[in-house]
């Protein structure tokens, strides 16, 4: 059971301008490194006309992050695979992986916002669910092979490399048969290579049965965007037939698989709601159009007509928040229920200061993390005895 920070970096700390936001930002990540979280995973958004994640590519982000950190482990949840060119997709996580000597952790999504999806590619709209999945694919594809082969070339829907009518002619390099048929050029060779081998490990934003299938079919762990336990468990029992049937071993319960909770860690539920609760209630309304509130039903619930989020209704369902005994309560409810390998601790608020951001995270690390640390050495010790 471990635990990690996640952001898509939207006016962090309360900042007022683009640099303050990355110092803030800067600072909030340094503190989880010295408090011992396992991830900074960042999000891809582009266009945001309100304010919401306008930093882009969470790959130059981790970049930065990775020279002024130690241990904490660079991750993107997710690089929107559909919206990225799979060669340089794979070319700039490849040399972030490098420049941290193998502290990334590679996700990848679908995107779920249709003004962002066709600016980049024509089946990068996810309301064409066939053509975005399709690419989806390709794209993932494409990035394994640069990554585990030499020279490589692919031929699909959407791509094709080499590019046909390729060549290469040079007084310096003999034609190689590796990758040349006379001048013609049959197939690339990307360097660099990814420090890990044969590659990071690898992540997918899952919602539906059909995402969590897809992400097992390609060998890519799940991660869940705030749906109740249940409904995990659901998912998850979805996931490790898939895995175990693809993989020829057995996936217990939750296995590769992790959740996003916004959390906040207060004195009481009173204070968490009165210092938090409008700037956590922002990201559920500005998601509400596009993933609307099936996310956030238990198996056999339906939504009742009209229902509005609210921080009453969210709270058991979807979020982390309130004293520190409370806050492991609700994580031992969705344990018992499918233990998970790893949270992502949302922690940053629309309008919740850089002070209180920062007292989130240390308050979090020092009053809830160690309880579950101790509660698994107690078990590790009464394995080992027998």
């Amino acid at each position: 059971m471990r635990f990690s920070m996640f952001t898509t970096v939207h006016a962090t700390g309360g900042a007022r301008s683009p640099a303050e936001t990355l110092d803030f930002f800067r600072e909030q990540v340094i503190l989880g490194d010295q408090l011992g979280f396992r991830v900074i995973w960042i999000g891809e958004h582009h266009f945001g006309p309100y304010g919401q994640g306008d930093f882009p590519n969470p790959i130059v982000l981790g970049a930065d992050l990775a020279a002024r950190t130690e241990h904490i482990r660079i991750g993107q949840m997710a690089n929107i695979a559909v919206w990225w060119h799979p060669i340089r997709l794979a070319e700039d996580i490849a040399i972030l992986d490098q420049l941290t000597k193998g502290r990334v952790e590679a996700g990848f999504g679908r995107g779920i916002w249709p003004y962002e999806g066709p600016q980049f590619h024509p089946h990068a709209d996810p309301r064409k669910d066939a053509e975005n999945r399709e690419l989806f694919r390709e794209v993932v594809e494409c990035v394994k092979k640069v990554w585990t082969q030499e020279y490589f070339s692919h031929e699909g829907p959407n791509f094709r490399f080499p590019a046909p009518g390729t060549v290469f002619n040079h007084p310096m390099y003999p034609s190689d048969p590796r990758w040349q048929d006379g001048e013609q050029v049959t197939a690339l060779r990307v360097t660099p290579k990814t420090f890990q081998k044969p590659h990071p490990p690898l992540w997918c934003t899952v919602s539906t049965d059909r995402s969590v299938s897809m992400a097992a079919e390609l060998g890519l762990k799940g991660c869940y965007w705030q749906p109740p336990a249940r409904q995990i468990r659901e998912r998850c029992k979805v996931y490790s037939e898939v895995r175990s049937r693809r993989d020829g071993v057995r996936y217990r319960l939750g296995q590769n698989q992790a959740v996003l909770r916004n959390t906040y860690v207060a004195d009481s539920m009173e204070q968490a709601k009165r210092e938090a609760e409008a700037g956590i209630m922002s990201i559920f309304q500005y998601n509400d159009p596009y993933r609307g509130t099936r996310v956030f039903m238990n198996p056999g619930e339906k939504p009742d007509p009209g229902l509005k989020l609210s921080w009453d209704f969210l709270e058991s369902r979807a979020l982390l928040v309130g004293s520190p005994a409370h806050i492991i309560e609700r994580l031992e409810e969705q344990e018992e229920i499918c233990p998970l390998d790893e949270y992502l601790v949302g922690y940053a608020h629309n309008g919740v200061s850089q002070r209180n951001t920062l007292r989130n995270l240390e308050r979090f690390a020092t009053e809830v993390i160690p309880y579950f640390e101790k509660r698994e050495a107690d078990q590790r010790r009464a394995a080992a005895a027998g």
